[in-house]
C-alpha cells in the first residue's frame, strides 16, 4: 500500500527513509479519514456504480461532478512564559469537496472538514477544558465549511450560501485558511468586472462561521447579524491601483457570552488601499477609519494606517513597512475577519489591538531555490498612544513544494516582550510543522 503511495504521489526519487517517512504520515491521514467519514465514503462509490443502461448518463455527470480530497497533518508547539505546561497540538484535517455544474454558468460545491488530535490532547482548543495549556486555537470536530450555489455571466457573478469571502490581504476580510477550522461566511455575494480597469465586490453575510466552531467554546463558534462589505477596485494607470472599501460588522448579542465576544465587535469601518509599482519596487498604502456600531457598549473613533516598501532582486524579495493600528478612549482599532495570524507576528501576541493601539514596524526577506520557499521577519511592536514599547518579535518560514499534491512546511516564530510590557505580555516560542497532500 505505502509503495503505491510513493508511485501515485510522485516522490520516488527521494531517499528511501524519506520515502516511508512521508508514506507513514500519508497511510496515518488515510486511515484517519476512512474511519471517520466511511458512511459518506462508500455512498459516494455506491452513487458512482456503473452500469450499462446508464453509461452515457453516467458520463455526463462525471463530466459536471468533480470530488477532491485534503488532509493537513500539523504539529504546533507553544512554550508560553509562566505557563504550566508547554503546549503540543498534533492535529489532522480531513476536506472533502464535492463541486458540480449542473448547467451553464451554474455552479454547486458542498465541503466537510474533520479535524482530530492525533496522540494525546495536549494543549487549550478554547472548547477542550485543558486551560492549563497554552491556546493553541484548533478544536475538535466536523463541520459543514461550504454548501454555496453559484451563477456567472459574463462580467457578474453571484454565489449563495456558506463560502469563503476574501479581500485582498486578508487585513480586513479573510478566511483565517492557517488555522485547521477555516472561517466562512453564510450570505449572497455579488462580483461586477464593471470594466477592464474597475471592478466592485458586494456581500451581505448573515453569520460569520468562526475557527472556534463548530461547537461553542469559550468562544462563540459563530456570529450571527446582518454585515454589509463593500469593496472596489480601479487602475486608473498601468502602475497604480486604488481599492477603497466599507466594512460593516454587525454582531448580535448572545446570552452564553458578554459584549466583548460578541457585541462589542461591531464596527463601522472604511477606508482605501493604494499600490504604485515602479520597476522592481512596490509602493503600498492604506488608511481607515473606525467608530463602533448597532449594539456596541464602546464609543471611540480610531484610525488604521499602512505604509510598506516592496523591492524585488532577481528571486529575492525586500519588505519595510510600518503598520499602526489606532487608539480612541481607551480602545483600539480592531479587525476581527481579519486572517490575523498573517499580521504583527506570527506568534499571534497581538490577536486583539493593545487599548493604548500598537505600531509594527517590520523588515521582512524572502526568496525562492527550486521547490523551496523562505521568509524571515524582523518585527518591533511599540504602543501608539503614548512610548511604550511591547517587544519584538524573529520569525522563520521554510516550505517545500515537492510536488503538485505533497508539501511540508516549517515554521518558527519567537516574541520577546520589552521588561516594562511584561505585565501585559509574555515571551513566547512557537514552532509548526505542517504536512498536506491533496487528491487528485
Amino acid at each position: 500500500m505505502t509503495q503505491d503511495l510513493v508511485a501515485a504521489t510522485g516522490f520516488g526519487t527521494i531517499p528511501v527513509h524519506a520515502q516511508q517517512m512521508v508514506a507513514t504520515l500519508m497511510m496515518m491521514m488515510l486511515r484517519s479519514v476512512l474511519q471517520r467519514w466511511r458512511v459518506l465514503i462508500l455512498t459516494l462509490l455506491v452513487c458512482s456504480g456503473r452500469s450499462g443502461a446508464l453509461v452515457a448518463a453516467e458520463s455526463r455527470v462525471a463530466d459536471a461532478l468533480s470530488l477532491a480530497a485534503d488532509f493537513r497533518y500539523r504539529a504546533e508547539s507553544v512554550d508560553l512564559s509562566g505557563a504550566a505546561e508547554d503546549a503540543l497540538a498534533s492535529t489532522l484535517r480531513s476536506r472533502l469537496t464535492l463541486t458540480g455544474k449542473p448547467a451553464t454558468g451554474w455552479s454547486w460545491v458542498v465541503e466537510v472538514d474533520d479535524v482530530r488530535v492525533i496522540g494525546a490532547e495536549r494543549y487549550n482548543s478554547t472548547g477542550n477544558g485543558q486551560t492549563h495549556y497554552p491556546i493553541v486555537a484548533d478544536p475538535e470536530g466536523t463541520d459543514l465549511n461550504r454548501a454555496a450555489l453559484a451563477w456567472h455571466h459574463t462580467d457578474v457573478s453571484l454565489r449563495a450560501g456558506r463560502q469563503r469571502i476574501v479581500h485582498g490581504s486578508e487585513r480586513f476580510v479573510g478566511g483565517v485558511a492557517w488555522r485547521q477550522n477555516e472561517q466562512t461566511y453564510d450570505g449572497l455575494r455579488g462580483q461586477w468586472q464593471l470594466s477592464e480597469t474597475a471592478s466592485l465586490d458586494m456581500s451581505y453575510v448573515g453569520a460569520v462561521r468562526r475557527i472556534f466552531g463548530p461547537d461553542d467554546g469559550a468562544q462563540p463558534a459563530s456570529w450571527d447579524g446582518d454585515s454589509l462589505f463593500l469593496r472596489a477596485v480601479w487602475q486608473p494607470t498601468d502602475d497604480i491601483e486604488l481599492r477603497p472599501f466599507a466594512y460593516r460588522l454587525d454582531v448580535n448579542a448572545d446570552a452564553d457570552f458578554g459584549p466583548a465576544l460578541t457585541v462589542d465587535n461591531s464596527t463601522d469601518t472604511v477606508g482605501i488601499e493604494a499600490d504604485w509599482s515602479v520597476g522592481p519596487l512596490t509602493l503600498r498604502g492604506a488608511y481607515a477609519r473606525q467608530w463602533e456600531h448597532g449594539d456596541s457598549t464602546l464609543d471611540y473613533a480610531a484610525n488604521y494606517s499602512l505604509a510598506q516598501g516592496i523591492y524585488r532582486f532577481g528571486a529575492v524579495q525586500v519588505e519595510i513597512a510600518r503598520e499602526v493600528l489606532g487608539s480612541d478612549s481607551n480602545t483600539g482599532f480592531r479587525t476581527p475577519l481579519a486572517t490575523l495570524h498573517k499580521f504583527q507576528g506570527w506568534a499571534d501576541v497581538f490577536l486583539t489591538t493593545p487599548a493604548d493601539g500598537i505600531e509594527d514596524t517590520s523588515l521582512a526577506f524572502q526568496g525562492s531555490v527550486e521547490d523551496l520557499t523562505w521568509r524571515v521577519v524582523g518585527h518591533r511592536f511599540e504602543a501608539d498612544r503614548g512610548d511604550a514599547g511591547y517587544g519584538h518579535e524573529f520569525d522563520l518560514d521554510v516550505s517545500w513544494q515537492m510536488n503538485e499534491r505533497l508539501s511540508f512546511q516549517f515554521r518558527f516564530a519567537v516574541f520577546d516582550a520589552d521588561s516594562a510590557a511584561a505585565r501585559q505580555y509574555r515571551d513566547v516560542r512557537k514552532a509548526w510543522f505542517i504536512a498536506r497532500l491533496a487528491l487528485p
